[in-house]
């Protein structure tokens, strides 16, 4: 029994740190989205704060429709990215879930296996116990037969 414990006990804990592993990995890649979006954001408000800049100085048509083009693409970018972001945040979310819900089952394994471990020590206590209210017996019958 104890050793089918174990077994599950140990599946149980290799399924944690995988669980662990996709954890880290999810945080790390909602970290990068996040600081990528961020990095678009600030481009953005950069290239819009040069167009302005420009309109104010006097800018060229043509300049003016490729920094709009610019800023659109941008824009589509961001919203891209923006759902990435999202989906990033929706895996992180499910790897949380998973990874506490296989700490749940080790815990649950590890605590049948403590309640396991202290039953057989009941049992080993009461056997030497046996052993040595047997032992006093007999050492008690020599000496009255003595």
């Amino acid at each position: 029994m104890s050793s089918a414990l174990n077994t599950l006990r140990e599946l149980a804990q290799q399924d944690v740190d995988q669980a662990t592993r996709a954890l880290g990995h999810a945080r790390q890649a909602c970290q990068q989205a996040q600081q990528q979006l961020e990095m678009l954001l600030n481009y953005q408000d950069e290239y819009r704060k040069r167009l302005n800049q420009g309109m104010s100085g006097g800018i060229a048509a043509a300049s003016w429709y490729n920094y709009q083009q610019f800023i659109l693409t941008l824009e589509q970018a961001i919203e891209q990215h923006r759902a990435h972001l999202t989906q990033c945040h929706s895996r992180l979310e499910h790897a949380t879930h998973s990874w506490q819900q296989k700490q749940q089952r080790l815990s649950a394994f590890s605590a049948l296996h403590e309640r396991a471990e202290v039953q057989r020590q009941i049992v080993l206590n009461k056997q030497d116990q046996k052993r040595m209210d047997e032992y006093a017996q007999r050492a008690s019958q020599r000496r009255e037969k003595s």
